[in-house]
């Protein structure tokens, strides 16, 4: 009787998610999260090194800074507007040939309706073609929510129906746009689980699959069980599921809802085009909704590098910042090392690696600066370099961004930011050569990192604020582990496995930690782990609210030093805290060879550095410095040493 009530679920869950019936009327948890499959997914996507922009620009785009209050359209910079306007220019092909991008997104659909939208549809025809001719793929981008209602109104009056109310019954307004500038508020959210909606949203979907687009990417997605017919739904998921309700557990809901969304679509673009690809730049905590998903996208990071770090100026400070193109180096004789002031996107980024299931491509943007703000400067070149660098040395790609002044600077070849152009397009180029030291790489990681999809080890918005941060800058070599794929088999080619506090977490997930701890396996466990099922409802016979063949730790700190105690050091960077390194096998090396990526954080070109590789003598390096490509042999057992190490190099370890 089970199996029959179990393979029934399955039956209406998947009739729900693909035959597009309202997100709303399925009540009941899926056996499995739905995520996208390996085997429907394209060549060029699982098995080339993706270098990849944001590519926005056009009319809609220029309209849809000036209604969202944002600096340099609001009000307008004449240069910005016009250069944002005819971004789809063709020779911007050319540009981005030479920064290095083999993939783009362009601005499809901001949330206009479809009438007003089309104007913009026929300037990127031409510009998808001479991208395809080139070789770069194009991605279609699309808000998921997003409304200008004074055209939507009045161009699809059914849509005023199709809002997103909060729990006092009114709309909710979109959150990034300074509304104050325009008098009133202009963008509204959509109800994704409408109908109607929806419907909408495949119309646009078929206009883009006519079009030529490779790729799909969604933004703005956002839901909340909120609003009456919102809490109908919830309520009748709690009574079909004999579920308490909880925070939890609307959290875990919003969530469902919102990763269903993707499947959906996805299958009606496949219907009329196989190889289509479906993303979603989505920030914290809500990165496990990407599982639903073709590649893992997101905005949240840092610039990378040796600095102090601040929020002072974000994209709603006043236009009168000036733009910083010249790297600045900190003297690092004048000062003892400060830990603080290393600024790293590593922990996250293996964070988010966590989430691929081990093919999907990882795009981040590191949207915080060191000056100014992302619509004021672009990275100085070697700090765009080094971005470049920690997102391959984590099996990543960094995600451009150019819009406000640096697009307009990109776009009239200023000479300020060429320099910029030509470090990016080395950068990615060097990437490009050794493409093969990425293609179906692997972290050599000897510490699980296991969290759950609350993500609450993102403790902050700061780049330090997570301990993950803390195990990076101790050359850690972690990979993070979420409950759907942890089992007793896959936590056996750990050395150590920290449980950072998976309050929600399933049976057979607390199962398999269980056994390997009782197994004779080094675990530390932290916060509320096994408190709630992954529904967010209270266990009643948790195993890890009592004592047992595990550590506990009181705080992050000892979290953290219990995984540095108890794993082994394979490699080492010798006396060097400026310098991060991250150990990849690449699918060449399974034999015991590894890839050891060196960053170096200070920027300016480090002396004489040691390496320490324990039982190695064969050692290859490819740098992206030039000037840097040396390595000698010490006098000292496993030591090597760099006389040179400038931003980014490989150690091909045999």
């Amino acid at each position: 009787m089970f199996r029959y009530r179990l393979r029934m679920l399955c039956l209406v869950l998947l009739l729900g998610v693909f035959c597009g019936s309202a997100l709303a009327e399925v009540w009941f948890p899926t056996p499995l999260y739905p995520h996208a499959d390996r085997e429907s997914a394209p060549d060029w996507l699982k098995n080339h090194k993706l270098n990849f922009s944001r590519w926005d620009g056009g009319p809609i785009e220029t309209c849809k800074g000036m209604l969202s209050g944002w600096p340099y359209f609001n009000a307008p910079w004449p240069s910005v507007i016009d250069a944002t306007n005819r971004w789809y220019d063709l020779q911007t092909v050319d540009l981005a040939e030479k920064m290095g991008y083999n993939f783009l997104w362009l601005t499809f659909s901001v949330g206009y309706s479809i009438e007003q939208e089309q104007y913009q549809w026929e300037i990127l025809r031409p510009y998808i073609e001479e991208c395809h001719k080139r070789g770069i793929r194009v991605a279609a981008y699309m808000s998921s929510s997003n409304m200008f209602v004074d055209d939507m109104f009045e161009t699809v009056p059914e849509s005023k129906e199709w809002l997103l109310l909060d729990a006092e019954g009114e709309p909710v307004p979109y959150g990034a746009a300074a509304y104050k500038r325009m008098g009133r508020t202009t963008r509204m959210l959509a109800d994704i689980t409408h109908p109607g909606w929806k419907a909408y949203l495949k119309k646009r979907i078929d206009a883009a699959l006519a079009l030529g687009f490779d790729a799909i990417e969604y933004d703005n997605t956002f839901w909340y069980a909120s609003g009456k017919s919102a809490r109908e739904g919830y309520a009748k998921f709690l009574e079909k599921n004999v579920f308490q309700d909880s925070p939890e557990t609307q959290s875990r809901y919003e969530d469902e809802v919102m990763r269903r969304l993707f499947p959906e679509l996805l299958a009606h673009a496949r219907a009329q085009k196989p190889d289509i690809v479906i993303f979603i730049n989505i920030n914290r905590p809500q990165y496990a909704i990407e599982r639903g998903c073709t590649i893992i996208s997101t905005e949240d990071g840092f610039e990378p590098g040796y600095y102090n770090f601040s929020y002072a100026h974000e994209v709603g400070s006043a236009d009168t910042l000036e733009p910083v193109f010249e790297d600045e180096f900190v003297d690092i004789d004048a000062a003892p090392f400060d830990r603080d002031m290393l600024i790293s996107n590593i922990g996250r980024l293996r964070m988010l690696r966590g989430l691929n299931e081990g093919w999907k491509p990882v795009l981040v943007e590191f949207g915080g600066r060191k000056n100014g703000h992302r619509l004021l400067n672009l990275y100085p070149p070697l700090a765009f370099q080094l971005a470049i660098a920690e997102c391959n040395a984590a099996l990543c790609s960094l995600q451009g961004y150019q819009e406000g002044l640096p697009l307009r600077d990109l776009f009239e070849r200023r000479s300020e930011v060429m320099p910029v152009v030509e470090a990016a397009g080395e950068a990615h180029r060097f990437m490009s050569q050794h493409e093969k030291r990425f293609e179906g790489a692997r972290y050599k990681a000897n510490v699980a990192i296991v969290v759950d999809n609350r993500l609450s080890i993102l403790t902050g918005h700061l780049p330090n604020e997570t301990c993950l941060s803390d195990l990076a800058k101790a050359n850690v070599q972690f990979e993070v582990v979420y409950e759907e794929t942890l089992t007793r088999e896959a936590l056996e080619r750990f050395e150590v496995v920290a449980v950072y506090d998976a309050k929600l977490i399933s049976d057979e997930a607390l199962n398999a930690l269980s056994s390997y701890a009782q197994g004779g396996g080094q675990m530390v466990v932290f916060g509320q782990t096994g408190a709630m099922d992954r529904w967010g409802q209270p266990r009643e016979n948790n195993p890890f609210s009592h004592g047992g063949s595990w550590a506990v730790a009181k705080d992050e700190k000892e979290f953290v030093e219990f995984a540095v105690k108890n794993a082994s050091v394979p490699f080492d960077v010798v006396e060097c805290p400026y310098v991060l390194f991250t150990l990849t096998e690449p699918v060449e090396a399974r034999d015991g060879g590894y890839v050891a990526h060196l960053l170096n954080y200070q920027k300016e070109t480090l002396e004489n550095v040691r390496v320490r590789i324990p039982g190695k003598q064969s050692v290859e390096l490819i740098a992206l410095t030039p000037g840097c490509d040396a390595i000698t042999k010490s006098n000292t057992a496993d030591e090597w040493i760099l006389p040179r190490l400038g931003v980014y190099t490989m150690l091909v370890v045999h």
